[in-house]
């Protein structure tokens, strides 16, 4: 009885709930339906992105480098106004910002029809957004937000390394549909090859609205997170000493030029130079300047046009270290000096390196193809009786071109014929480093399949007759067709020198995200491991160490360090200066590779200076006093050198 009780009770109560619900019902879907289906068509949702904060970028200590602050931007959403309102907008915000009409208008045009513009190329005070916001009735689509903006905290320092950004070309655009037209992109230096860590990830706010555009409720939102931050291997204080001393001996080049020149000559002036310092066993960068430079930024707000072009006449943004392509000159002979060693090649009449022939003023050639028959060593005159050793230290031009002769009398038309270009090959020339920065030219290594190849796409860099001996003579000198960057010889002696390990340069050690968590580490990276043997490599260095000393070419530029010249030591290279088409006069490339400790080698420096003249007189003091900053010395003021090859 008790329990038929309880059960009449729980459907009683089952009955009012169904009531209940059957009543509700019947007033959202008859009574109130008509106002609920004019709502829901009245509205909608909307999703609204907000920009992430730019991931930061800091040197190998941590010090910030580029970061990003919150600016003040007045945002226009073109889509909701018509032609009149929006000549209204133009004209209101022009009074409150206080700049011409043009400029918003060209802001506006800039974002596109339909588009969100975003008008922060200016100032915006504090006061200005208030007014603005206050006047929002007369100002349909308009508000301000505080969106992130790009600040490189050192002016131009390292700007090849850490590139510009911008917002999307048509051609980003096209490559990639997926990026928001109004968030900028790294266009150059690491800025453009991390572009993907760095951007972050926008927020997103959504909202019910109106018909009329009123937000009616938020429905849910996610709050942007800042992009990576990229950890360079580059030291700010040795690239501040780097980027001083290029512009330095960018002066002492055109002063010993203004000296030496006929007022009356037609010569170009000196104006581009570059340098870099890698690690031997890890080619990690240290320091990477390429002169002239330019300012991050002023690309920040977008750069004028005029500015714009200026910067490209001077070839401002081409980084020297990975981009410029000159003859390698008599750097190169350490190349054809690990030939000759490892494969036991020697001069006619001689059977070993050790042996003596005359570095003479010239040699004549017993060529019977079209070949320059006599070659004019740099010295023009007899340097006495000379071994490998003896060579590198003082670049006689003699003794590598006899080498080269018994390379061409072994094994002409054989496969072992490009032998010399099989070694630099692996240690990296005619081809790309890798380097994790984005537009590296791969240079040219030429031998008889490239110039057959040029016959026939690029007839009027050969000759008819294709490759010859005396094209052979220029490669074991590094002179001819053969075109290098400064990268690419940094990479080659780092391997020579670390006794056979091709590493791929790098720029970024380690790539962390917002919580502090590495999201990619960099360690050394091998790419080849060309067989060197030791003793092959610890004679290199000896003469290496000999060419910054008395009687080497570099010793001049070498001297009054105080004794740490005596753990450097490098190659000079002077390539050959021409007079074009129009008869001007480029004077020749100096060049300067060198090594530090030379006991135990860790570091490797090459400088470039183009239009400079001779590598002992300019590359070599520039890069004995960035030598001597690595070994914790205080460069000297730069001082020009002897004339040498």
């Amino acid at each position: 009885m008790r329990f038929g009780w309880r059960l009449a009770t729980l459907g009683v109560v089952f009955a009012g709930l169904l009531s209940v619900l059957f009543v509700r019902l019947w007033f959202v879907q008859l009574a109130e339906g008509a106002l609920y289906a004019a709502a829901a068509e009245n509205s909608t949702i909307a999703t609204e992105s907000q920009i992430a904060p730019r991931g930061d970028i800091v040197d190998a200590n941590g010090i910030p480098l580029a970061t990003s602050r919150s600016e003040l931007v007045v945002v226009v959403d073109r889509a909701v106004l018509s032609n009149e309102a929006e000549d209204q907008v133009v004209s209101r915000l022009s009074a409150i910002l206080e700049v011409g009409p043009i400029v918003i208008r060209s802001e506006l045009e800039r974002a596109g029809s339909g588009q969100v513009a975003f008008i922060s190329d200016m100032d915006i005070t504090a006061d200005m957004a208030y007014t603005v916001l206050e006047q929002r009735l007369d100002l349909p689509g308009v508000t301000v937000e505080a969106l992130p903006e790009r600040l490189y905290l050192e002016g131009s320092l390292m700007a090849h390394v850490l590139g510009h950004i911008g917002l999307p070309s048509s051609g980003d655009l096209e490559r990639n549909p997926d990026l928001d037209p109004n968030v900028v992109v790294g266009k150059l230096g690491v800025e453009r090859e991390y572009d993907t860590f760095l951007q972050g990830t926008p927020g997103l706010v959504r909202y019910t609205i109106n018909a009329q555009g009123d937000i009616l409720d938020q429905v849910d939102a996610s709050d942007p997170v800042q992009g990576d931050t990229l950890w360079l291997t580059i030291d700010s204080v040795t690239q501040r000493v780097v980027e001083q001393i290029l512009a330095d001996v960018i002066v002492l080049a055109q002063d010993r030029k203004d000296e030496k020149e006929p007022a009356d000559r037609r010569t170009l002036p000196t104006e581009r130079a570059t340098a870099l310092v890698m690690r031997v066993d890890t080619g990690e960068i240290v320091a990477m300047g390429s002169y002239p430079s330019f300012e991050p930024q002023a690309f920040v707000g977008g750069i004028g046009e005029d500015e714009f072009a200026s910067l490209s006449e001077d070839f401002a943004f081409n980084n020297l270290a990975i981009q410029g392509l000159k003859p390698p000159a008599s750097t190169f002979k350490a190349v054809t000096y690990i030939t000759a060693m490892m494969e036991g090649i020697f001069p006619r009449d001689t059977t070993s390196v050790e042996q003596t022939i005359e570095c003479s003023a010239q040699l004549r050639a017993d060529f019977v193809d079209d070949s320059q028959l006599v070659y004019q060593n740099w010295t023009r005159a007899s340097d006495g009786f000379q071994n490998i050793h003896d060579a590198f230290r003082r670049s006689c031009n003699i003794y590598f071109w006899e080498l080269a002769l018994s390379i061409w009398r072994d094994f002409k038309g054989t496969e072992d014929e490009d032998i010399l270009q099989d070694w630099a090959s692996v240690l990296g020339f005619g081809r790309r480093t890798q380097v994790d920065l984005p537009f590296e030219t791969a240079g040219i290594l030429p031998d008889r399949e490239l110039f057959d190849e040029w016959q026939v796409t690029q007839p009027w860099r050969v000759r008819q007759e294709g490759w010859l001996g005396g094209d052979l003579m220029n490669l074991a000198v590094g002179q001819g067709s053969i075109l290098v960057t400064p990268i690419q010889l940094a990479t080659a002696y780092a391997t020579m020198v670390n006794g056979g390990t091709v590493y791929q340069p790098q720029v970024v050690d380690k790539i962390v995200d917002a919580n502090g968590e590495i999201v990619r580490d960099f360690g050394p990276r091998p790419l080849r491991t060309p067989e060197i043997d030791p003793s092959v490599v610890a004679s290199l260095l000896a003469d290496m160490g000999s060419v910054v000393r008395t009687g080497g070419t570099a010793a001049a530029a070498f001297s009054g360090l105080d004794g740490l010249e005596l753990q450097m030591g490098g190659k000079t290279g002077t390539a050959q200066g021409f007079v074009d088409a129009e008869g001007l006069r480029h004077a020749a490339t100096a060049w300067f590779a060198g090594v530090a400790p030379i006991s135990n080698p860790e570091f490797v420096v090459v400088v470039m200076v183009d239009e400079g003249g001779s590598g002992g007189a300019v590359a070599a003091p520039a890069a004995a006093r960035i030598l001597t900053q690595l070994l914790g010395g205080s460069p000297t003021p730069l001082v020009a050198g002897v004339d040498a090859d």
